[in-house]
């Protein structure tokens, strides 16, 4: 095969692997509904419930990656002891048409109130593998019922 096939051939394959993959801005959305009770199963009323997400950044100095968790939402619980966070996030993911349906849906969330100890999920606590027929997280809800200690 002559040299100019070779690469008229291997410029082909890259174009069309271009096409179907690429890095794409992907909405998803963790929904969590959950309710806040104390040790005696009372509802809990305004509690401020936050999103706690992972901010990466690219250290410039030493060239590694910087994590710092930050509230992406936050929300008090009402009467009832009732919360939603259903604010959308953004995260870098690859997509193609032909790609497995591989996502983990993460919901973490804390949660702070006078007189009680502040509630924070621990790693995986709420995790599920994404739905078949679903983009990403777009359907997954986590319904946690949360028990804060008092102090």
């Amino acid at each position: 095969m002559k040299k100019s096939t070779k690469i008229f051939l291997t410029i082909l394959l890259i174009l069309i692997i271009g096409i179907f993959i690429h890095p794409k801005k992907v909405v998803y959305v963790p929904k969590i509904t959950g309710k806040v009770i104390d040790e005696n199963g009372n509802a809990i009323k305004d509690a401020v419930v936050s999103r706690i997400e992972e901010l990466r950044s690219v250290n410039e100095k030493y060239g590694y990656f910087d994590y710092t968790k930050y509230e992406s939402q936050t929300t008090e619980t009402d009467e009832n002891g009732n919360f939603q966070l259903s604010e959308k996030s953004r995260t870098e993911w690859i997509h193609n048409p032909l790609s497995l349906p591989i996502a983990w849906c993460f919901g973490n969330f804390e949660i702070e109130k006078d007189g009680y100890e502040t509630y924070e999920t621990k790693f995986d606590e709420f995790r599920q593998f994404r739905k078949n027929n679903c983009y990403a997280c777009e359907e997954i809800e986590f319904k946690p019922i949360i028990t804060l200690k008092n102090k």
